[in-house]
């Protein structure tokens, strides 16, 4: 019976992860693996199936601008990465072009973009930089609204 007192709950587990020491991928693909240290010196490891671990990087990034914007007090705060790489590719068969960011240190991220957003994307960014005045801070101009 549902809602029975007597009813058992899984016990949460909580894990406070000290140092991510080891990513990896299963040899089918079908799983990641992050190996933590944990606060009382503990090796643990997370599988996530790869469904899960996309779900993850999906939301990652929003938690991150939440508790940026949390310990600052400041809701337009959020983590902005730094360009190191970039790379513009077609993709066969699908009405987009695929656009490849990187950071110098590795971080990596593609996006499929259709062709209407790249002319707008493209007008904007060369809107940007004509406007850009070279002795105003780099952070004011990376506020710009483009949309």
């Amino acid at each position: 019976m549902p809602g029975n007192l007597n009813e058992k709950r899984p016990v949460m587990v909580k894990i406070r992860s000290e140092k991510l020491t080891t990513c990896r991928v299963a040899a089918d693909g079908g799983e990641v693996g992050l190996e933590f240290i944990d606060a009382s010196g503990v090796a643990v490891r997370l599988d996530l199936p790869v469904e899960q671990a996309q779900s993850l990087v999906m939301t990652l990034p929003r938690l991150l601008a939440c508790a940026l914007q949390q310990k600052t007090g400041d809701e337009d705060a959020r983590y902005v990465f730094g360009l190191g790489e970039w790379a513009i590719e077609s993709a066969k068969g699908e009405a987009c072009l695929i656009a490849t960011l990187k950071t110098a240190d590795g971080f990596e991220v593609c996006f499929g973009i259709p062709f209407e957003a790249c002319r707008s994307l493209g007008w904007n960014l060369l809107r940007a930089a004509e406007t850009h005045d070279p002795g105003e801070p780099e952070t004011a101009c990376c506020r710009m609204n483009l949309n």
